[in-house]
């Protein structure tokens, strides 16, 4: 393939994840194969209520907040002069909105809250008036769906997301991007048969709905076990205090409804002023060395995610040979686990997740299996594959 200019689109949020490690990871690909990169970005953090110019009044846009910074953005997308490039890669929504004749999506979701996550989203009370936000998603999705069906080629985070282009876009021009570790020893060391006596982990941020809730309730039900949860977000307040009102007793883990806990604003925090310590450490965040020595010896690491895009944190725990526990409505992360063979897959319930954590710590032939096929697995997802099929989904939209 001859030289590219090749435009990378990125909104900015302020926060840096998995799909942001992913993204680099491609500009490093594309320029190690001789291409020129370069990233444009818009901040999705708008400093003055306005879109397009035109000024919003504070009190409207402060009753749609998940609508006019869209349009903001979308605006600032569109508006993008990407002429000189040869290619341009979208990433986030909305970065789709560019316009460009040779455009390949790198597409891990829709603008969620107004897509697949949007009765789940006012089921949990974020919204006022929830006829609202139901027209802004309509319009939303309104104005997505002709950007979507300029795109050339998509190369979806997974099946599942693949299956939601499909779903609300009618899109089926995907192939799936299976992204390798971002964490970890990429050369997958063998198992060395040690003893695993750390804390059982679960890894990410917390935010609506990686219902990492599910696994501090979990961990009440599991007092002789140490949790750990790395990470941090919105929702730190809210998981302290549901660790503190299952401690003392205020809420029962064995018989709490499970979307009561996650299916909610997480904003109603309590302020605890006593010293009580629990079984769960709040370790917040940690650097990549210290996630890879928890990762070595955590006995197990519990990814609960609703329906989630793809799935880094479960490879990168298999790699290290840490058996995973998904739930079976965890999208893209179950599309990694096989049952009983690389990972447990459950329901999204404390009982069922601290009954997996269980089988796993006192079945010394189940966790080994379970090793050595998370092993297998992630030995299967290398940023080489990954390579070739950004490579292949280049050359869609290129020639």
């Amino acid at each position: 393939m001859a030289v590219l200019r090749i435009a990378f689109l990125k909104p900015d949020h302020g926060v840096a994840g998995g799909l942001e490690a992913v993204v680099s990871e491609l500009e490093a690909i594309a320029r190690a194969d001789g291409h020129e990169v370069a990233r444009l970005g818009v901040d999705m953090r708008p400093a003055r209520a306005e879109v397009a110019g035109l000024g919003i009044p504070r009190d409207v846009w402060d009753r749609a907040p998940e609508y006019f910074p869209y349009l903001a953005g979308w605006d600032a997308f569109e508006r993008l002069d990407v002429r000189r490039f040869d290619v341009v890669v979208s990433t986030q929504p909305p970065s789709f909105a560019v316009r460009h004749p040779r455009h390949l999506s790198v597409f891990y979701h829709h603008h969620r809250l107004c897509y697949d996550l949007e009765e789940t989203y006012l089921a949990a009370g974020f919204v006022d008036e929830p006829a609202i936000h139901r027209e802004a998603a309509r319009l939303v999705r309104e104005l997505d769906q002709p950007a979507l069906e300029q795109v050339g080629w998509f190369l979806a985070g997974s099946e599942t997301v693949a299956r939601r282009l499909e779903a609300f876009n009618g899109r089926t021009n995907a192939s799936v991007l299976h992204a390798g570790l971002i964490v970890g020893d990429r050369a997958a060391p063998a198992d060395d048969g040690g003893r695993r006596d750390g804390a059982v982990l679960t890894v990410g941020r917390n935010e609506f709905p990686k219902r990492t809730e599910l696994v501090v309730a979990a961990a009440h039900l599991l007092p002789a076990r140490r949790v750990a949860l790395v990470g941090t977000g919105g929702r730190d307040g809210w998981l302290r205090t549901l660790d503190h009102r299952f401690a003392t007793g205020a809420i029962d883990p064995a018989s709490v409804d499970p979307a009561s806990l996650w299916c909610t604003t997480g904003r109603d925090v309590d302020e605890v002023t006593d010293e009580l310590r629990t079984n769960v450490e709040h370790a917040g965040r940690v650097s990549d060395d210290e996630l890879a020595r928890r990762l070595a010896a955590a006995p197990c690491l519990v990814a609960p995610a609703l329906d989630e895009d793809y799935g880094l944190t479960a490879i990168e725990a298999m790699a290290a040979g840490c058996p995973v526990i998904v739930c079976t409505d965890g999208g893209g992360l179950a599309e990694l686990v096989a049952d009983g063979e690389t990972g447990l897959v459950v329901d999204p319930t404390p009982t069922a997740i601290a009954a997996a954590i269980e089988r796993i710590c006192r079945d010394g032939e189940l966790a080994a299996r379970l090793r050595a096929g998370g092993r297998a697995r992630a030995a299967e997802l290398t940023w080489d594959r990954a390579a070739d099929e950004w490579r292949d989904a280049l050359d869609r939209v290129a020639s």
